[in-house]
């Protein structure tokens, strides 16, 4: 079934390196259909089989990278879906691991758990509500409990209280 998975992220995967939501009934994948929830969803799927070395992932990287704003006042849309499972897989990237999986590459252009942590965690703190919660916004979201419990997931993935979190 694993392996069934994977092959269907991979049919599923544009030249672009994001994941479209379905795959069309002639086969292909349609450019520009990518969506940046689903890419990194992948990722921390790929990351809890232990497949850390995929050539998927350096390409869905390459793709969430561009795609998902960090610590941004914009919302793109189900920004707490995504951020669940992006946070999840830039952690378990740590700090080195984008130079493990890519080679030599300037500080500026790598992603680190650290730069995602301290500019979420900024924004997370910018946006939360004075009773503690964060709101849901633009329809995007199912509501601030939802948004509340996501974004306390994230903040304690460096914990690694549940196992599925650990490194």
């Amino acid at each position: 079934m694993i392996r069934k998975g994977h092959l269907y992220l991979k049919n599923s995967t544009t030249a672009n390196g994001g994941v479209v939501y379905s795959l069309n009934r002639g086969g292909g994948v349609a450019i520009g259909g990518e969506r940046p929830a689903l890419t990194a969803a992948a990722i921390a799927c790929l990351f809890s089989a232990g497949e850390y070395k995929d050539d998927l992932v350096k390409k869905w990287f390459k793709y969430c990278k561009k795609a998902i704003p960090i610590g941004q006042a914009g919302r793109i849309g189900h920004d707490e879906y995504t951020h669940f499972y992006y946070s999840q897989a830039v952690y378990f990237l740590g700090d080195d691991g984008w130079e493990k999986m890519f080679g030599p590459t300037a500080a500026a252009e790598r992603l680190t758990w650290s730069a995602y942590r301290n500019d979420m965690f900024e924004h997370l703190q910018r946006t939360q509500s004075v009773d503690g919660s964060w709101p849901s916004a633009g329809g995007f979201s199912v509501g601030p409990v939802y948004s509340t419990a996501i974004y306390c997931t994230m903040m304690q993935l460096d914990l690694g209280t549940l196992p599925i979190f650990q490194r």
